[in-house]
Parts: structure tokens; C-alpha cells; sequence
């Protein structure tokens, strides 16, 4: 048989009971006050509760306390003294770092790949030169060895940070 759905926000529920330790019969009760039309047994009620609960408990929003003889299992908030409001602000804030960190890799890889271009480009440019003036090889064997060497760091900066956004992007 299907879950039956309810439109409630269970978090901010909770929340708005300001209860510092709670359990599912506790929160079930309460939510009977409140939604009185809404279950038709206390039933659905407790699994909606208990469901939401080990829900929020997953996500790390709240967890459960380790309580001797007694057989309800107690929540309390996992962030003490942290509004949840500002738990979801600091997500937020560090999802939007990330993108930041993302966006500046991005850019990173750009201007490394058109530097190493430009650089692959010089050394092409003093080969031609070495294949039309052969005997000015002296002239140009430095410059190409030093082009050629900063491609190479190029290439490097271009892998290290292209291995950095994608473990980012796997972040988002």
C-alpha cells in the first residue's frame, strides 16, 4: 500500500516546539494537536513521525541519544547552541563556495590551456625558423628549449587543476 502524503514542514514543526530532547511519541502527540483532521489513526501519525525523524537523523540534522532502560529512542539536535536556520545558511554559503572554488578552477584551466598554446605556438614558430635558417640553430635552441619547458608546466597546471574540479563538482 502506498505512503499517504501530508504537506507538512516536520522541521519547522519540531522547531516551533522548542523542545530540546523529544521523542517520536512525543512530536506524534503534538502533531495530533495540531493536525487534528489531518490522520485518521494515531497510527499514521507515529510512522509519519518516525519516518521524518530517521530522515532528519540521516541528514545529520538531529541524532539520537544513548538513554539506559528506556525504550523510546530520544532525539535531540546535533548542532546545540546553531539555530537550524543557520545550519541551512551554512550550507548554503558553502554550496555558493563551491561553486566559487568551481568557477576559479574553470577559469584557472583557461588561462593555463591558452598559455600552453601560445607556448606550443612559439616553439612551432622557432622550429620553422630553425628548418628555413639552419645555421642559426644556436640562436634558437634556448628559446625553444624554454618554450618547450613551459608548455610542459602548462600541461602539469592543466591536469592538476582539472583533477581538483572534478573532485568539486563531485562535492556539488
Amino acid at each position: 500500500m502506498p505512503k499517504k502524503q501530508y504537506d507538512i514542514d516536520i522541521l519547522a514543526f519540531i522547531r516551533s516546539l522548542s523542545l530540546e530532547t523529544f521523542t517520536v511519541t512525543d512530536i506524534t502527540r503534538h502533531l495530533l494537536e495540531v493536525y487534528v483532521k489531518m490522520f485518521d489513526k494515531k497510527k499514521n501519525a507515529t510512522q509519519f513521525v518516525y519516518r521524518h525523524l530517521k530522515f532528519l537523523e540521516k541528514q545529520g540534522i538531529i541524532k539520537t541519544l544513548t538513554i539506559n532502560n528506556q525504550k523510546a529512542i530520544v532525539f535531540c539536535w546535533s548542532v546545540q547552541g546553531e539555530d537550524i536556520n543557520d545550519l541551512q545558511k551554512r550550507t548554503h554559503l558553502e554550496n555558493k563556495s563551491h561553486e566559487s572554488i568551481i568557477n576559479k578552477l574553470q577559469e584557472k584551466i583557461r588561462l593555463c590551456k591558452a598559455e600552453m598554446l601560445t607556448n606550443i605556438g612559439e616553439t612551432e614558430a622557432y622550429s620553422e625558423w630553425v628548418n628555413e635558417m639552419p645555421e642559426l640553430v644556436d640562436d634558437v635552441k634556448s628559446h625553444y628549449q624554454q618554450t618547450r619547458d613551459q608548455a610542459k608546466v602548462m600541461l602539469g597546471k592543466v591536469k592538476g587543476f582539472e583533477r581538483l574540479l572534478a573532485q568539486y563538482e563531485a562535492r556539488l
